[in-house]
């Protein structure tokens, strides 16, 4: 039986990646940190559980011994600065623990899940590529310590180890419980509250066609390769997100008058005198919206219905009282 080495499996889309492989008849090995939300694992029966740190390889490193591939999942992820460094060590020495480990281990065929954060956007308004140079004007400490994660994963296969680098675009479907940022939309969507959305708009595509274009980069995915897990008509705009989700869960879109008095609230709040912004901090991109064709010619990477993945997420908020 094939053996898969999922690290984060616990996290929203490390759970939906180990219930395809279950399926797929692999067995499946998944890092846990100790004391951490296992909800979804136990909706996932058939993972055998290391528990242990990413920093801390003589926590999992025996259990990579007969792995045939390995999907680096977990990251940590902050806004915090007291928890900056934490989050470093772990997306980059982390990183680095791992996959040398793997590689050490023989392991067949390894993915690291980097962001679609670490692409980056043309000048001209065009749809981000594989090939868009890193260009963000003030990245956060999270999109730095992830590319500087990508990087180790690249330069390991420059020297000839079998990794492949995937950038997964934000995800819609059941279990994610953290919530991650992506949730965080929904979740404001659903309870009225504020959207923090980028202007030039979002890739949104199903986390059960991510998890499949994991599968397919370990088998077809070409060793320094980087692969966008997209969909290729997720690119939405706020209205196109704010439509999608009300179909989803049934709420109205915003009516005339509500969207009038947002309208004039965002004219009001871009008339407004602004202090000038501190270089240090950084600033959220103004869109991440892309073009997935790589994934999808080369690997054959799915192309689920939008709808039904919104449908499964807030069903699944509502069944854990999230909504």
């Amino acid at each position: 039986m094939t053996t898969a080495f999922i690290t984060g499996v616990n996290s929203f889309l490390g759970a939906a990646l180990a219930r395809q492989l279950l399926n797929d008849g692999w067995r499946v090995r998944g890092l846990i940190r100790p004391g951490s939300n296992d909800i979804l694992l136990q909706e996932t029966p058939g993972v055998e559980r290391v528990i242990g740190d990413l920093l801390q390889p003589e926590t999992w490193r025996d259990a990579l011994a007969d792995c045939d591939a390995l999907f680096h999942v977990a990251a940590g992820f902050t806004h915090d600065p007291a928890s900056i460094p934490q989050m470093q060590r772990t997306n980059i020495q982390g990183t680095q623990a791992i996959l040398s480990a793997a590689l050490d281990a023989g392991v067949a065929r390894i993915v690291h899940t980097s962001t679609i954060g670490t692409i980056g956007q043309p000048e001209d308004g065009s749809l981000a590529t594989e090939e868009t140079p890193f260009n963000p004007p003030n990245p956060s400490a999270y999109v730095l310590s992830k590319r500087a994660g990508e990087q180790i994963a690249l330069d390991l296969a420059a020297q000839g180890g079998p990794i492949v680098v995937v950038h997964p675009t934000a995800m819609l479907g059941p279990g994610d419980w953290r919530p991650s940022a992506s949730g965080r939309i929904v979740l404001s969507f659903l309870h009225d509250r504020p959207l923090r959305y980028m202007p030039g708009g979002v890739n949104w595509t199903p986390v059960q066609d991510v998890a499949r274009g994991m599968i397919l980069a370990a088998e077809k995915g070409r060793p320094g390769r980087r692969y966008i897990l997209g969909h290729a008509q997720g690119n939405l705009s706020e209205a196109d997100f704010r439509a999608l989700m009300a179909q989803a869960s049934g709420k109205p879109a915003p009516g005339p008058r509500e969207a009038r008095w947002k309208r004039q609230l965002r004219r009001l709040l871009r008339t407004s005198p602004r202090p000038a912004p501190r270089p240090e901090r950084s600033t959220s991109p103004q869109r991440l919206t892309c073009n997935p064709a790589r994934a999808i010619t080369e690997l054959g990477m799915p192309q689920s219905d939008l709808l039904t993945a919104a449908r499964q997420e807030v069903a699944w908020y509502q069944k854990m009282g999230m909504w």
